[in-house]
């Protein structure tokens, strides 16, 4: 009865494997303490992407240079001679012949000690190569995943359809964003098909409602600094029934008014937009200028149909291709 019990309550070995899946790719899943750019299309999620890495990657080079992506041979080259020096040195020195009680080996010993020397040093030679080869890939797989978390821009999953988060190193995203959508406005040409609208996130947060207060709180601090503005809250969530949008509306008013004794809330034409995209478990937070003025949403297809009044061009099938969302519309 108790190996029954037991046999039960065992967990299948599927699972640990599963597990240690998810515990690897964490790195790759939207998680607390990223920026980056959230972008939204329609189905074409692979080709989203591609269009955001060569929209980001063009325009990135102009501003920052050439991205430099360090060569991890030269580095692993250099650890690996590092560890071939210390194995070296650590290794006895056992090639040396044992003498007679004069100083002297016989000639039989002196030959029958250079064949023993000779085997030996095949043996911890062959040892030592593979000790170092082993060190070597466990240096290129460290080397390799380092590596890919410092490259500029790296896409990774958000959980929810019909949204991509591509993730970045660069402090503040908002000032690549906006030369994109000036860009854009000046050319009044589209430069991406499938990639609908691209908002520029400055923080991630857990997705509860003191830690979304709180990060939004250190933004205002530095983004208000030098002057106040008329704000919007605008909330979308996704895939998430635990946020009160209502409460949490309530609470980001206070605290962005708190920020600066100028801000005040504004429905119709705001100069800055506090953007929340709660997605599943984390929370996205934007400061975005002219969200409903300027840049048309931030939507980089309808920037390329605007006119030279400032006024959109009709929609047509824009409209149907926008991703609907749970926001609350100023009137």
């Amino acid at each position: 009865m108790f190996k029954l019990t037991m046999g039960k309550n065992k967990r299948p070995k599927s699972y640990y494997v599963q597990l240690a899946k998810k515990q690897k790719s964490y790195h790759n899943v939207l998680s607390p303490g990223l920026t980056g750019f959230l972008c939204t299309c329609n189905d074409r999620e692979r080709e989203c992407v591609l269009e955001a890495y060569n929209i980001l990657n063009e325009y990135a080079d102009q501003m920052y240079g050439k991205e430099v992506i360090p060569d991890m041979n030269v580095v692993d080259e250099g650890k690996s001679s590092e560890a071939i020096q210390d194995s070296t040195e650590e290794q006895p020195d056992n090639s040396k012949p044992e003498t007679e009680k004069d100083g002297k080996s016989s000639p039989s010993q002196q030959k029958q000690e250079e064949i023993e020397g000779a085997n030996d040093s095949d043996e911890e030679f062959s040892s030592l190569d593979a000790a170092i080869k082993a060190d070597v890939e466990e240096l290129q797989k460290e080397s390799e995943k380092k590596h890919r978390h410092l490259r500029r821009f790296g896409q990774v999953a958000t959980g929810a359809k019909n949204y991509v988060f591509i993730r970045s190193t660069l402090e503040d995203p908002l000032p690549l964003s906006l030369t994109i959508m000036d860009d854009i406005l000046k050319l009044q040409r589209q430069k991406t098909k499938k990639l609908i609208r691209m908002i520029p996130v400055q923080a991630t947060c857990k997705g509860f409602q003191d830690d979304i207060v709180k990060t939004v709180k250190n933004l205002c601090e530095s983004y208000f600094r030098e002057k106040g503005e008329s704000f919007y809250i605008a909330i979308k969530v996704r895939n998430n029934s635990s946020v009160e949008r209502e409460s949490l509306k309530t609470s980001l008013i206070t605290a962005v008014s708190e920020a600066h004794s100028a801000n005040t809330p504004e429905l119709k034409d705001p100069e800055v937009v506090v953007n929340i995209d709660v997605i599943k478990n984390v929370c996205c937070i934007s400061l975005l200028p002219g969200y409903f003025t300027k840049y048309c949403k931030y939507n980089l297809l309808s920037l390329g149909n605007k006119k030279e009044n400032g006024k959109s061009a009709p929609k047509n099938e824009d409209s149907k291709s926008e991703v609907s969302e749970r926001e609350v519309e100023p009137k």
